[in-house]
């Protein structure tokens, strides 16, 4: 009896590593990244979804409507739309390796943020599109979007990362 329960506790213990290491596994590849350079995402994006209906902007664009410093980071995508009144935005921001991209996360979320609150008496199709924008970080990358079909952007971003 006692061999019986030491198998089985035995038995336990592998299946339980196993699916740790598995767990793991799974994470730390769904957070990795290729080094691509911006302007293969770009084409990426360009090709595959509808970003040329929006207004490619500078740097200091970026710094205007996201507070972000381009000079921090290694490169950077930022479209957003030609209507004063659209809320379209893409923003894919590459970091240094090692370089945090928490600040650049957190200046999309309040984006968002700010952006509903404009928009939340009187524009019921922008607040929608806000509530559904996606804020993901990839390696050493942020992307960021508001649209109409979020993830269809993110799908071309996915495909070349």
């Amino acid at each position: 009896m006692k061999t019986i329960v030491k198998n089985s506790s035995l038995i336990l213990k592998i299946i339980l590593t196993a699916v740790l290491i598995i767990f793991l596994l799974v994470v730390y590849g769904q957070a990795n990244a290729k080094d691509v350079p911006m302007s293969t995402i770009e084409k990426a994006l360009t090709s595959s979804t509808d970003i040329q209906q929006m207004h490619k902007c500078s740097s200091r664009e970026l710094m205007e409507f996201m507070s972000i410093d381009a000079s921090q980071y290694k490169g950077f995508i930022y479209y957003k739309s030609k209507n004063a009144l659209g809320v379209e935005e893409v923003l894919v921001l590459k970091a240094a390796r090692g370089q945090s991209l928490s600040g650049a996360e957190d200046a999309a979320e309040s984006r968002i943020d700010s952006q509903i609150t404009t928009f939340e008496n009187y524009g019921p199709e922008q607040v929608a599109m806000l509530k559904n924008a996606i804020v993901v970080k990839k390696g050493q990358y942020l992307f960021y979007c508001t649209a109409k079909n979020p993830d269809k952007y993110e799908e071309a971003f996915n495909h070349v990362i």
